[in-house]
């Protein structure tokens, strides 16, 4: 592949890895609590955006008299803390995210726009979302420790790898899903732009016929599809039953992109060889033993939807990707869907750019697709990064999921897919250091994940379904044309896809 034409742009590969359902304060609100960071890129507001030494910070519940929680920083030491919040807040549906910001679920009135949101309807939400899904529709005494299990925030210690990198390379405290709603509709987002009019997972079928163009297309005309890269692969995960990126987007249904969906063994390989494509998307494994960092179901579930196995992960492709020999020319970023309705403190931008001026479809609850959701965490990893570095876009228009669209049209000279991408920033300027001047060995730091044993398979098959493993078997069961059917566990949906495949 040709070197960059662009004078700040010192990659040839990008690599994204995509979490789940985590917000920036609950997994960084607490990164610089000892401390600084050394960089801000641009170098303006030098005020890191967390939660350490915030006492103002929290939620009321709907009490008589009205309970104040704060946010806290909690120990989180064993197990079942590292699954934390439980149970699951669960996809966040829009009404959910509507009463999360603005504490109602119809939207926010014209007059709520006029100003920001006052992020105060998380814990009233966790805790009417836990009574309905229990049946349980009076206070009870587990009430109180929801409620707080909800405003606690991981301290660095709990995710060394997570951490580490975003300390040693580049964080930004102001990056936001691109839809106040589900994984589906952002995920769509991160690719297309756009989502077909859709804010919703369900109903499943709908997606199978989300047309909207992806950025896949326009890399595979670009460069092509080969074994040694070409413009894109997306390495997943066997033990899941089928890719949601390929789930979700008509146009990847092609039989042509059949061998740019591959296993993570390929990506190391990959990564060893040199062989890496222009733009390498990375989906973890979300349906048993899952490594994307979703919380755990049901309360107790000991070792299952553990942030460890999610910080493992993030090690397994760092690792990669150093110890091979286009280290020098990739650019990692690390990024979460969606918010999972765990808490964040910095209100979502409002007037941003819908996806059509007149759009092409009907609008999903009239939603126009000019609010942004909650802020989600973004770390940036290459070795033209300074250690210590934080960075947002730059001018008025914040980062969202589409940067990731501008910054590969912006470097591969591609055109853009809809209006949000067009009007979206880029992040090359993450890339702080001269060309010519990457870090070497000795200032490439390694992290060492905390040691985590992984639940038996036996014993991981006996979990209910999330809200997204769901809507994974409602998606995939449509597009096989089958009635969709409800799985009391993973291991059953697992077998029944194995079956009918």
């Amino acid at each position: 592949m040709a070197d960059a034409s662009h004078g700040d742009a010192f990659f040839d590969h990008l690599v994204v890895l995509m979490l789940e359902n985590r917000s920036f304060d609950h997994l960084l609100g607490f990164l610089y609590e000892d401390g600084s960071p050394r960089h801000f890129v641009p170098d303006e507001d030098r005020q890191f955006r967390g939660v350490a030494g915030r006492t103002d910070l929290g939620n009321f519940d709907a009490g008589s008299p009205p309970q104040f929680y704060p946010v806290t920083r909690a120990p989180y030491l064993t197990l079942d803390d590292m699954a934390r919040p439980f149970p699951d807040p669960g996809e966040e549906l829009y009404p959910h995210m509507n009463h999360q910001l603005y504490g109602r679920d119809d939207g926010p009135t014209e007059q709520d726009l006029t100003r920001p949101a006052p992020m105060s309807g998380f814990v009233t939400d966790y805790l009417r979302t836990y009574r309905k899904k229990y049946r349980l529709f009076r206070l009870d005494a587990r009430d109180a420790q929801l409620a707080a299990e909800l405003m606690r925030c991981f301290p660095p210690q709990a995710t060394p790898v997570l951490s580490g990198l975003a300390r040693d390379y580049a964080v930004s405290d102001a990056w936001f899903a691109s839809v106040p709603s589900q994984t589906y509709c952002n995920r769509s987002f991160l690719h297309a732009a756009d989502s077909s009019g859709f804010v919703h997972n369900a109903s499943y079928g709908k997606w199978s016929q989300n047309r909207a163009p992806t950025i896949f297309e326009k890399l595979a005309e670009r460069f092509g599809l080969s074994p040694s890269g070409g413009g894109f692969r997306v390495y997943w995960d066997p033990l899941d039953p089928f890719p949601i990126t390929r789930l979700i987007h008509r146009s990847l249904y092609d039989h042509r992109f059949d061998d740019a969906f591959v296993n993570m063994d390929v990506f190391e390989r990959d990564c060893a060889q040199g062989t890496l494509p222009a733009y390498a998307f990375i989906q973890p494994r979300v349906m048993i033993n899952n490594n994307d960092m979703h919380p755990a179901v049901l309360p107790h579930q000991n070792g299952h939807s553990s942030i460890l196995a999610g910080d493992a992960l993030v090690a397994r492709v760092y690792d990669a990707l150093r110890r091979g020999p286009r280290w020098q020319r990739t650019l990692l970023v690390i990024l979460f869907d969606e918010h999972g309705g765990t808490y964040d403190h910095v209100p979502p931008p409002v007037g941003v750019m819908p996806p059509h001026k007149k759009p092409p479809y009907e609008l999903e609850q009239g939603f126009g697709f000019d609010r942004l959701g909650a802020r989600v965490p973004a770390l940036f990893v290459s070795p033209y990064i300074e250690p210590g570095t934080v960075v947002r876009a730059l001018g008025n228009v914040p980062f969202d999921h589409t940067s990731v669209i501008k910054t590969l049209c912006r470097r591969f000279d591609l055109p853009s897919l809809t209006d949000r991408d067009r009007a979206a920033p880029d992040f090359l300027h993450v890339l702080n250091r001269p060309a010519g001047n990457p870090r070497r060995d000795a200032e490439t730091p390694t992290f060492v994940p905390r040691a985590h044993t992984a639940v038996k398979l036996e014993d991981a098959r006996k979990v209910p379904l999330s809200d997204l493993q769901h809507a994974i078997c409602g998606l995939l069961s449509h597009q096989r044309g089958r009635i969709v059917q409800h799985f009391a566990t993973v291991g059953d949906a697992l077998d029944h896809f194995h079956r009918t495949d």
